[in-house]
């Protein structure tokens, strides 16, 4: 029995804690900004307080992509993340503190720190949360697979979702049920829609696709600041191209902005157009 259960822990342990191969580029990130004061600070808390890296970051490490932004998640509460950035003389400021959203600011980098949370309500565009101290908990709210994995400071990769599997094969999906996670959040179907373009190898998935049609009338519930934003996401993708070259994406895309009935214009980009394109101010367009 002893061989079998030494086998049974490796086979979880190489499920829920993997080490990137590309730990190299998280070293980079921690030499490169000063997040290891916010990670030691946390760290140093109490003897279960931890903090990790989450969501974007993690992802375009991992896909060798430029990092713009960086998120981190935490088991300790807001106001304990509070506590411990006015301990250590970091400044912050309390962006979404009914979300358990901090942000900390060192040499003029915004880092956001995150409570773990689950929700408790959704009205499709937001979401009444309550705070957790468990990190499947955390990753199981999420939107997509590839947006659940965590990193800790040394590059070790938590990732109960298999998110990174995902990532490296081309699948672009929904945690759980799609429809479920689309009626939670409905912006979610154009961030779809950008990650599909940006990572997918794979023809869209028909559950997906259905959950998608059947919940489009649920973006008339969201703002059009927010809808505008991931619209420039989504026009800004290098491989805005692989968006045209994909049909039941089009009819998304139009279906949502029917002012695009002339997206196939689009399609004919050359490379000084798509240069304007990058440049050009987004009111303009």
């Amino acid at each position: 029995p002893q061989p079998n259960m030494i086998k049974a822990l490796k086979n979880i342990i190489n499920k829920y804690y993997k080490i990137n191969s590309s730990n190299k580029d998280i070293i980079f990130v921690n030499k490169e900004t000063k997040v290891d004061k916010i990670f030691d600070s946390i760290s140093k808390f109490s003897e279960t307080s931890e903090v990790r890296y989450v969501g974007g970051v993690v992802r375009k490490i991992i896909n060798n992509e430029k990092i713009d932004d960086i998120d981190l998640a935490t088991n300790i509460t807001p106001d304990e993340v509070c506590e411990v950035l006015r301990k250590n003389n970091i400044s912050f400021y309390k962006s979404g503190m009914d979300h358990g959203t901090i942000t900390a600011k060192l040499d003029d980098k915004n880092f956001e720190i995150t409570t773990l949370r689950k929700d408790i309500s959704t009205d499709g565009r937001h979401a009444k949360v309550q705070f957790t101290k468990d990190w499947l908990q955390d990753a199981s709210r999420r939107d997509f697979t590839i947006n659940a994995i965590y990193s800790d400071f040394n590059g070790k990769i938590y990732d109960p979702l298999n998110g990174s599997k995902d990532l490296k094969e081309g699948v672009v999906k929904f945690v759980g049920d799609p429809n479920l996670r689309i009626n939670e959040d409905y912006l979610r179907i154009l961030r779809y829609l950008r990650f599909f373009t940006q990572y997918s190898r794979l023809d869209h998935d028909y559950a997906t696709l259905k959950a998608i049609r059947k919940n489009l009338d649920g973006l008339a519930k969201i703002s059009k600041e927010r809808m505008i934003d991931e619209f420039f996401k989504i026009l800004s993708l290098k491989n805005l191209d692989n968006l045209f070259n994909n049909e039941d994406s089009c009819l998304i895309l139009s279906a949502i902005f029917p002012q695009l009935k002339y997206y196939s214009r689009l399609k004919k980009q050359n490379v000084i157009s798509k240069t304007i394109l990058s440049k050009i101010d987004s009111v303009l367009i």
